[in-house]
């Protein structure tokens, strides 16, 4: 009772300093808003002067943005809270400071885009007049679909109507005075159009080196804006490898992933597997960990690195094979094909994963991949790189064996054993315990010993001298 008393005050007391000390720590401040990348997606990050040091990726285009802002402390997640979205943007220019050198950062239009939908795939970057374009072409793209769309549905509706009337018609009409039914619906969906474009803006856009550069704003009177000196720090990969995105075909939807050259790849060939070989890069956790979270300064080790699909989308050589060694020997070549996923039809939902052929219509793989069959006893792969030969990407490939399946069940069964044994042992030794003897038969001798010889003995004297 106490004990729960206790958690009940250090929880009230939590709800207090949380409605509270965000309260007493806001302030307005200065905060920079850019749109950074990690080479695959933009997102914008805010940072307070708490947050410390601005990060951004080498040879990658940022956005540097900043506005006024409420900046709270919350306690929770021991985090400064900036609300930008209702911050008042600041106009000045930016200037970077490197290697004794200040210069202006020019502005230009941009947007972002995003050819597979927000979200969806790798963003891009674009600016200037192609910008203005690209923003205009998806506007007008956007729309068709729409309106195709729109008719789309219009028709399904007046099929489904027409065939709503047909059927109640039927129920007041003999069969043979019944008009056709309406004719089945021949016309295909309209393709979605998931692609997207921000609104174009302007701002001042920085391609910088690796290093550390300083940061600062000024007004249009030329005043250094306060607050806006920072350090802004350019990373870049430690090094470059191929890692690979493994599908399972018994879980194709679950993949796993090995970017790590020390990486192996463990399997019970209980299914093939499909590899999808892919650029990658190494970079120090602390940098690329604070690209997306500059405030999250704790960290477990200060030299870990941490391997990521290489910025940029690039793609490997399609004319690139997959190797399968066992020992020095190599005992297989596969190709990277297109492969699609079939649902199966029934109540078990299953499906199949086929070699993907176009046939001349417009549907496109569901991914691409080279097939490793279940079968194939390699201890090693690699990938081989035409027409010079060089080999990148090797992984130590072990098979494990698994256990029978019923092993599975043995734990289910073993408290029932042990009761079995138990109610078989008690039943037993109920069964032997011997009886209580009466007392007179205590004092009886054992048939068979000299005690009962002798006693039988003297009887039969008695009663011999008693006859005569």
């Amino acid at each position: 009772m106490r004990a729960a008393r206790i958690r009940n005050i250090i929880a009230v007391a939590i709800l207090v300093l949380a409605a509270e000390a965000p309260a007493r720590a806001a302030s307005e401040q200065f905060v920079y808003w850019p749109y950074v990348t990690d080479g695959g997606e933009y997102r914008r990050v805010p940072y307070p002067k708490e947050a410390g040091h601005l990060s951004a990726l080498a040879g990658s285009e940022i956005v540097i943005e900043a506005r006024r802002a409420q900046v709270s402390y919350w306690p929770i997640t021991r985090e400064f809270i900036t609300d930008v979205g209702h911050g008042k943007p600041v106009d000045g220019t930016v200037e970077v400071i490197g290697s004794g050198e200040t210069r202006t950062a020019a502005d230009d239009v941009y947007t972002v885009w995003y050819p597979a939908g927000l979200g969806a795939g790798p963003a891009q970057l674009v600016r200037g007049a192609a910008a203005e374009k690209l923003y205009a072409e998806y506007v007008s793209a956007a729309r068709d679909a729409a309106t195709k769309e729109q008719q789309y549905q219009r028709i399904v509706a007046e099929h489904q109507a027409a065939a709503e009337a047909w059927i109640k018609l039927a129920g007041t009409r003999q069969l043979k005075d019944m008009p056709p039914p309406p004719p089945d619906l021949t016309v295909e969906p309209p393709a979605p159009f998931n692609a997207y474009a921000s609104e174009p803006r302007r701002a001042a856009i920085l391609k910088l080196p690796e290093g550390s550069y300083g940061l600062r704003m000024r007004d249009r009177d030329g005043q250094i804006i306060a607050g806006s000196e920072r350090t802004l720090e350019v990373f870049a990969p430690i090094d470059q490898a191929v890692g690979y995105v493994l599908r399972p075909q018994d879980r194709w939807t679950r993949p796993a992933v090995s970017f790590s050259p020390q990486d192996t790849i463990y399997t019970t060939a209980r299914a093939d597997i499909f590899l999808q070989p892919v650029p990658v890069v190494e970079y120090a956790s602390r940098d690329f960990t604070r690209l997306f979270d500059p405030q999250s300064f704790e960290t477990s080790d200060t030299e870990a690195t941490i391997w990521v699909p290489r910025p940029g989308g690039d793609q490997l050589s399609s004319s690139a094979s997959l190797a399968v060694w066992r020992g020095t020997t190599q005992i297989g070549s596969l190709q990277s094909k297109g492969y699609r996923v079939n649902q199966l039809a029934g109540a078990g939902r299953g499906y199949t994963i086929e070699q993907f052929s176009t046939k001349g219509g417009t549907l496109q793989p569901d991914f691409q991949a080279m097939r490793l069959d279940r079968q194939i006893p390699g201890d090693r792969i690699g990938l081989v790189e035409e027409p010079n030969g060089s080999v990148s990407g090797n992984r130590e490939f072990i098979i494990v064996n698994t256990p029978p399946l019923w092993l599975v069940f043995v734990p289910a069964f073993i408290p029932l054993i042990i009761g079995f044994a138990k109610q078989l042992y008690l039943r037993r030794a109920r069964g032997i315990r011997r009886r209580p003897v009466p007392e007179r038969d205590l004092l009886k001798p054992a048939a068979g010993s000299a005690t009962f010889k002798e006693t039988t003995k003297k009887a039969a004297v008695s009663v011999a001298n008693g006859r005569t």
